[in-house]
């Protein structure tokens, strides 16, 4: 049997086996008071199973949906591997006391007879320290009787003394006992008030914590939208050149709008380096060279670097620009995608952080009014600017693994099949909460933004765009 194994399923690691326990808690809290061997209750189970289909996460909830299908289908010893005896763990079972065999009359008189020695033994020690008390007084007694009437009654004050002493000597080992209990109540009172202060103190610095990170991960954001360039406009506007033109004679009206708009475009491209890289990205790029892009949103707080690592995917989870730790993390591309050569689909992760930040925003869309103010996303690539137009927002979950009919929206990265592009955007039709009117045709570059929601279990909220 493996390492990791609830009954006779056997689990391929320790997160799966933690998968399958919880199913268990699930499976034993959902046959509480049903009646499995008759098989309208396994029915009537098995229709509310049907309609939860990603209530299980692991082997072992699945194979209870195929034990319960059996026990519907009224067959009393089902086919599969289910460990039947998972379903009365935890119960306490009830244990019958054994009633101690009764002792015989030879038994009886043995007993009583030890009783009775044990007793005289006793009687005989009282005995002895009784006479050497009561001879020890009697000397004190003769001594003292020439004595005053206030000797002989200290006398007697220090004898009914010493008989307190003897009759506190009996109990003088419950009085240890006891003196030993409130010694550790004493010291376990400390301990538990500063164990309680310490918890006190420890959530403190996770709240507190949490808020400064982020408030330096914010401020760091800033700084790095001030280092994007913008290029000087240009001090004659388009009309002004249009007008000196005509004036030099040189050129009739039509001939020097068309100069005109010629230099003004030339004047108004994007600039490059020598690496291709657009001039308002240079000094970003030449920071971090493993940043890919630039996202915003206008209206909202998403206005981050997008970084692409291939070889190691969730480099940037919890990690800032700099490479060092950032609560936040910072978005990040798929590792397949590419933006040199840029792939049909940029598929973009980003946190669903707590304090609103990262990709938090992103969830406003599932109101159709927030979409109409925000129809539009930019992201630019460090080779090129871009404006994307929404073409569905819906809300999903990641599938099992063994769920092979399930579609997988973040499987689609690249393709040259017009049917798989055009299949994309039916699913994302199909899901999306309202009718954008925008479509996609086949060759129009892609990008797809994906978040957490914790609104349901393993949940995904995703947002598709196309380029206009």
């Amino acid at each position: 049997m493996g390492k990791w194994c609830i009954g006779k399923i056997e689990f391929a690691s320790k997160e799966d086996y933690k998968a399958g326990c919880r199913d268990l808690k699930r499976i034993q809290t959902l046959v509480a008071g049903v009646e499995l061997d008759d098989y309208r209750e396994a029915a009537e189970l098995d229709e509310m199973l049907k309609k939860q289909p990603f209530l299980f996460e692991s082997d072992l909830g699945r194979a209870f949906r195929g034990y319960l299908k059996d026990k519907a289908d009224g067959i009393r010893h089902p086919r599969g591997n289910f460990p039947e005896e998972c379903l009365t763990v935890g119960k306490a079972a009830k244990k019958k006391k054994v009633a101690a065999p009764k002792a015989t009359s030879r038994e009886k008189d043995g007993r009583a007879a030890m009783r009775a020695g044990r007793m005289k033994l006793r009687e005989r020690d009282i005995g002895r320290e009784k006479g050497k008390e009561e001879k020890v007084y009697g000397q004190a007694v003769s001594g003292a009787r020439g004595g005053s009437y206030s000797q002989r009654l200290d006398l007697w004050e220090e004898e009914e003394e010493d008989g307190e002493d003897y009759r506190e000597a009996s109990t003088t080992g419950s009085r240890k006992d006891g003196r030993r209990k409130k010694k550790k109540k004493r010291v376990l009172k400390p301990l538990c008030i500063l164990a309680g202060f310490a918890l006190i103190l420890f959530s403190l610095y996770k709240i507190f914590s949490y808020d400064i990170l982020s408030y330096i991960s914010e401020r760091k954001m800033e700084e790095l939208a001030s280092c994007i360039l913008t290029q000087i406009k240009p001090e004659v506007s388009e009309a002004h050149r249009i007008a000196d033109l005509i004036a030099s004679g040189m050129y009739t009206e039509e001939e020097a709008i068309g100069i005109a708009k010629r230099e003004q475009e030339e004047k108004q491209e994007e600039s490059v380096t020598e690496d291709g890289i657009l001039y308002r990205y240079s000094v970003l790029y030449g920071r971090n060279p493993e940043m890919a892009g630039w996202i915003q949103l206008e209206g909202t707080v998403i206005n981050y670097p997008v970084m692409l690592t291939p070889e190691d995917e969730e480099y940037y989870l919890k990690k800032g620009f700099d490479r060092k730790y950032d609560i936040n993390g910072i978005p990040f591309m798929d590792a397949r995608c590419s933006v040199r050569e840029p792939t049909t689909n940029f598929l973009i992760y980003g946190h669903n952080m707590k304090n609103g930040s990262m990709f938090s925003a992103l969830l406003s869309y599932e109101q159709e009014e927030f979409y109409r103010e925000h129809k539009t996303i930019r992201f630019d690539t460090v080779y090129e600017r871009g404006e994307y137009e929404i073409v569905g927002v819906f809300r999903t979950q990641v599938p099992y693994e063994t769920d092979q009919e399930a579609y997988r929206y973040y499987s689609f990265i690249d393709t040259q099949d017009k049917e798989e592009y055009n299949a994309y955007i039916r699913y994302v039709k199909e899901q999306s909460f309202y009718e954008t009117g925008i479509e996609a045709e086949y060759g129009t570059q892609l990008l797809t933004l994906s978040t957490c929601d914790r609104s349901i279990e393993a949940g995904r909220f995703v947002v598709v765009a196309r380029k206009k």
